[in-house]
């Protein structure tokens, strides 16, 4: 039952990373990051971590802590896309995400080493963090 909660967390999580796509870019003012830019550098990292959720959705059954490791790792990526952005707006959205979407890779990184209803409870939680951050980042970019 717990892996059932567990996938069906991840599952959610990948369906709102696809919802963040149709931004495209537009030539740069001076020196400054447009805000169309930015979000076409979030796009990138979302879609991948988007795809790199979905894909350890079926792993996380068969082998947790290399699903984990891998979700860790896709949330180091998008830790690193945020922290270059230069728009604020969408800085500001993009590393709320990425913190969310680090305590999420973290608390299942957790979960995967020693399963118990209490590590499910926060991972879940995380899940349902997970998923405002990303909207606050579609808002900004109009996805």
């Amino acid at each position: 039952m717990n892996k059932t909660k567990a996938l069906s967390a991840l599952a959610a999580i990948a369906v709102t990373a696809f919802l963040l796509s149709g931004c495209s870019a537009v030539a740069a003012v001076a020196n400054a990051q447009t805000k169309v830019q930015a979000c076409a550098s979030i796009e990138k990292a979302f879609t991948a971590v988007g795809k790199g959720i979905t894909n350890e959705t079926s792993e996380l059954q068969t082998d947790p802590k290399a699903a984990a490791a891998k979700i860790t790792t896709y949330s180091d990526q998008f830790t690193a896309v945020a922290g270059k952005l230069s728009n604020a707006q969408v800085k500001k959205t993009a590393q709320a995400a990425a913190a969310a979407l680090a305590t999420f890779a973290k608390d299942l990184t957790d979960y995967a080493a020693a399963p118990n209803s209490t590590k499910l409870t926060k991972f879940e939680a995380d899940t349902q963090q997970l998923q405002p951050t990303f909207t606050a980042v579609d808002t900004a970019c109009k996805f």
